[in-house]
């Protein structure tokens, strides 16, 4: 039994969802609603974009064959092992993808002068992911936190170049730190 649904999204929404399935295919599942199903190492990708003449429809799909009981308890066993091995959950590795985005287009507004309509949710998802921010690297995350923040309030203040400053430094700063501690 499948499940479909269709809603109408903004462009960014449809962006967000895509990242969310990658994310959970690489870790080895899929979920849609309620219903979570567990993928093989491979399977079948198929993509398919029609044009008609006042509708464009783009498919992706997976199709796996269902693996035989013994063969579904291996590879939840596997499952179980890939995240007691993993460095992040799944829920960080989402919430810093969704940052990276909201951060991307926070630059681009303050860079072209533009309004930022979700400084709210960057700022919520910024203290989010520091709460699961390792001890080694809290303080940095922290700092480039702050400075977040206080390029919004320039921003609020019409000072955007020096908020585009401090935008500079976040970004040197998070360069750092990858580096020294990925």
């Amino acid at each position: 039994m499948g499940t479909k649904k269709e809603k109408k999204v903004e462009r960014i929404e449809a962006a967000k969802e895509f990242a969310r399935f990658s994310g959970q295919i690489a870790d080895g599942f899929l979920q849609v609603e309620e219903k979570e199903v567990e993928l093989p190492e491979q399977f079948i990708l198929k993509k398919a974009l029609k044009i008609k003449k006042s509708e464009i429809t783009f498919e992706l799909s997976i199709k796996i064959k269902r693996a035989k009981e013994n063969e579904k308890a291996e590879e939840r066993q596997k499952k179980e092992a890939r995240k007691k091995d993993s460095k992040r959950p799944y829920k960080a590795k989402r919430l810093k993808k969704e940052i990276g985005m909201l951060w991307k287009a926070f630059k681009r507004c303050v860079k072209n002068g533009e309004s930022f309509r979700d400084t709210g949710l960057l700022i919520k998802d910024l203290g989010l992911y520091g709460q699961m921010a390792d001890s080694e690297w809290a303080s940095q995350w922290q700092e480039c936190e702050e400075l977040v923040k206080e390029a919004v309030n320039l921003v609020d203040k019409g000072k955007r170049e020096d908020a585009l400053q401090l935008c500079n430094k976040v970004d040197q700063l998070t360069k750092a730190c990858h580096k020294r501690f990925k």
